[in-house]
């Protein structure tokens, strides 16, 4: 049994080996693409700094399912709307819009109006 755990030993330093070897390799070839050196306890890259004078962008969150109701209150008021015109309507981005739309399909809520959306009759 101790011949065997004596094997596995060998294996694993022979492994820790060939990784040290490969990562000298590695941080060389950083340094000649002008990377530096960047040793496994690097300190994490500082945060960027704002302007100064320049206020902070803070949009407050919004109860659960209210975006859902505004988008089928968009949808009542203009049927056949676009997902960028009711982005604007609601004032949300058009990534956003789409993804309530498809929820709001899964569940059957709204279906496709040509080129918009309209609400389940």
């Amino acid at each position: 049994m101790s011949a065997t755990i004596d094997a596995a030993r060998k294996l694993i330093a022979e492994r820790l080996r060939e990784l040290e070897a490969e990562a000298k390799q590695l941080e060389q070839a950083l340094k000649s693409m002008g990377e530096g050196d960047r040793s496994r306890s690097a300190a994490p890259k500082p945060r960027r700094k704002r302007a100064a004078g320049k206020p902070r962008r803070h949009r407050a969150q919004v109860p659960r399912g209210q975006r859902r109701e505004q988008l089928l209150a968009a949808i009542k008021a203009k049927p056949g709307a676009r997902p960028s015109e009711l982005a604007g309507e609601i004032g949300v981005s058009p990534s956003q819009v789409h993804s309530l739309i498809a929820k709001a399909r899964a569940e059957k809520l709204i279906v496709k109006k040509g080129s918009g959306y309209a609400l389940k009759e």
